[in-house]
């Protein structure tokens, strides 16, 4: 029974994780929710997009295998520190089969995902007919489980569309390969993830595992992330204090003159079109021949 609360824990920290990052891109995550009309709550997470297909920006945030899926209901159960086994295959299958039946969707309307942190055994794999259709992707033909996606975080590639997922690996190279293989842009987007992957990245740092999932919830990891943000800006280095900030937030009380002399002449036309560039040389034609009458002036003036 232990176990079973700490594995509802691990669907909250990687469901909190998932909800920051898909949050802009209109991504509904739920970590909670009944395959029943009257069966209590399940520890799955539930992704669910209202449009025909999954957008660009979308798939760019989505895990390989689940952002190449035409479903638009995504059923994932999460295996931290437990191993893949059957029983935990078919019970992926089981909810999907009650959660189409309950909200009277189609086959091919939704998708189970086991998304394992641990590697499965390759002998298990072989007897359950998983092959590896891309890396870290498992797909079966076996029936009654040939829906159920399998995939293994310590395989997936360090990719920014796998990088939230990744946090989570067994193995501390995978789980940093992760870390570094965040989009930083998405960290200026939205301050509340900045802090959730620092506060999720030095508790791994200290505890080695999420061992201590009892006590350790989504919102003390955010709170530990907003701390350790107050300290980069007291402490850090420019670099780790600009880290996370958006480039409206980072050139905040500049005047234009101040971003200008920061700027060469090349980074300056960098981002002009032809014409911009032409209209910006004649302005600079102009201000030169209007210097040079008025030092002129000047001049006959003494």
């Amino acid at each position: 029974m232990a176990d079973n609360t700490a594995r509802v824990q691990y669907h909250q920290l990687l469901g909190s994780g998932m909800r920051l990052s898909l949050a802009a891109v209109q991504v509904n995550v739920s970590t909670e929710s009944s395959i029943l009309s009257e069966s209590p709550r399940v520890d799955i997470l539930l992704l669910r997009r209202a449009g025909a297909a999954w957008t660009e920006a979308q798939r760019a945030r989505l895990p390989d295998g689940i952002r190449d899926s035409s479903a638009a209901h995504i059923l994932i159960e999460f295996k931290y520190t437990e191993s893949v086994t059957e029983d935990g295959i078919l019970q992926a299958a089981a909810y999907d089969l009650f959660y189409r039946q309950v909200q009277r969707l189609s086959r091919r309307q939704t998708l189970p995902v086991v998304l394992s942190a641990k590697t499965p055994q390759k002998s298990r794999l072989t007897k359950w007919g998983y092959e590896e259709s891309q890396r870290g992707v498992f797909h079966t033909e076996l029936p009654f489980v040939g829906r159920v996606m399998l995939l293994a975080l310590n395989r997936l590639p360090a990719e920014p569309n796998n990088a939230i997922v990744k946090l989570f690996a067994s193995l501390k190279q995978e789980r940093d390969a992760g870390f570094t293989s965040l989009d930083k842009d998405v960290f200026a987007e939205s301050t509340e993830l900045h802090a959730y992957v620092l506060g999720l990245s030095q508790t791994l740092k200290v505890k080695g595992e999420l061992n201590m999932a009892e006590v350790l919830t989504p919102e003390k990891v955010m709170e530990y992330g907003m701390r350790i943000r107050e300290l980069i800006f007291e402490t850090g280095t420019p670099e780790e204090r600009l880290a996370g900030l958006g480039v409206r937030e980072r050139l905040a009380g500049l005047s234009p003159e101040e971003i200008l002399e920061c700027l060469s002449p090349n980074q300056i036309l960098a981002g002009l079109n032809y014409d911009e560039r032409l209209a910006l040389l004649r302005l600079l034609q102009e201000e030169m021949e209007a210097g040079a009458e008025n030092g002129a002036d000047s001049n006959e003036n003494t």
